[in-house]
């Protein structure tokens, strides 16, 4: 499929020139043909891109012809604005689509302010006025052929030359579909996608609710220490032994010194002494009062699995260099995820120069 890209005024080639000298491109008839000439044979479509503000009446409907005639099948998507002439250059293609915020504007032809350095007589004026009533007519006629729309209703429309929206161009026949945005299509509320982010926004809710309960929970803890100290400075309440027992998979009892529902620590103090193995397979390890390590389960089935030496057999250790480091620790780890905290111009109006006329 070739691409026709219409993002320049329309201007004929003698005004391009003028351009030229003031860095402004245009898009002539000249161009138009060179593009359709350099279409390879077999290829029966031509994409139409706009994005135009209008230009020359008269190198317009060149244009249009010109397109019409090769027999392709053209199909036009409105990019940004397209006013003017250029919505005549529309017309030319058969499907016709825009993009959501693309925007649309018809209105009555007129001579530019600038092309009206010359003398005219009361005869010049009334031929350059009914030269323009014919081209308005003429405009009316195709659009109306085009997109089905009353013609009373684009008229008025005309009158009132101002910009519209793409649901009303479709409603008027200007343009058959309003294109969706790719991303929005891929990230709709039903997508695969959608769904993925939402689970995983689900669980960051979760671990911050349970991260707000826990320092909730905390605040209230220091907060009951700190009125019991209180109250024991003030000598209202006699000071309270502050531990908590655990039961051993064994039936024995151990004594942890710390505020019950805080997880018992290396360094803890605690009593008795000696390697008391718990219901879920931990180990604690005091001596002298003091925690002195706390092993998991697998920690217990790898020193299971060590050679021991026998006094009797005299049975080599595992030296340390031959054994798989054992963590000393009872680390209660509770990770929780962050919260994861161009110029516009003034239309070109549809523009009809005057023809100079013999003095």
């Amino acid at each position: 499929m070739a691409t026709l890209k219409l993002y320049n005024p329309i201007l004929s080639e003698a005004t391009k020139e003028c351009y030229w000298f003031c860095d402004e491109a245009g898009t002539s008839f000249k161009d138009v043909d060179e593009f359709i000439n350099g279409i390879p044979a077999g290829d029966d479509n031509i994409e139409l891109l706009l994005h135009c503000d209008g230009g020359e009446v008269n190198e317009g409907w060149a244009i249009v012809d010109k397109l019409r005639s090769t027999g392709k099948k053209i199909t036009a998507t409105i990019e940004g604005n397209c006013a003017s002439m250029a919505t005549v250059v529309l017309l030319a293609a058969s499907e016709r689509r825009a993009y959501p915020h693309a925007s649309l504007l018809i209105h009555k032809p007129y001579y530019p302010e600038y092309t009206l350095a010359d003398a005219y007589r009361a005869d010049d004026l009334e031929s350059l006025a009914a030269s323009l009533r014919d081209d308005e007519q003429k405009m009316l006629d195709f659009y109306v052929e085009r997109t089905g729309a009353d013609r009373a209703e684009l008229e008025a429309l005309m009158n009132e030359d101002k910009f519209i929206g793409m649901e009303r161009a479709k409603e008027l026949g200007f343009i058959q579909t309003i294109i969706p945005a790719a991303s929005a299509s891929a990230g709709g509320p039903n997508s695969a996608k959608s769904a993925a982010w939402k689970q995983q926004n689900s669980i960051t809710n979760n671990q911050n609710s349970m991260a707000t309960k826990t320092t909730k929970s905390e605040d209230k803890s220091v907060l009951r220490k700190a009125l019991a100290a209180l109250a024991v400075a003030l000598g209202l309440e006699a000071p309270q032994p502050v531990n908590y027992e655990l039961n051993t998979e064994s039936g024995d009892t151990i004594t942890i010194d710390k505020p019950d529902g805080e997880d018992p620590a290396v360094g803890d103090s605690a009593s008795p002494d000696g390697e008391h193995k718990m219901p879920d397979g931990k180990t604690i390890v005091i001596e002298d009062g003091k925690i002195t390590e706390i092993r998991d389960a697998e920690d217990e089935a790898r020193l299971a699995s060590l050679p021991r030496k026998s006094p009797t057999e005299g049975a080599m250790v595992a030296t340390a260099a031959e054994t798989t480091p054992i963590p000393m620790r009872w680390r209660r780890l509770t990770h929780v995820s962050p919260n994861s905290k161009p110029n516009l111009r003034t239309p070109a109006r549809t523009q009809k120069r005057p023809t100079r006329n013999a003095s």
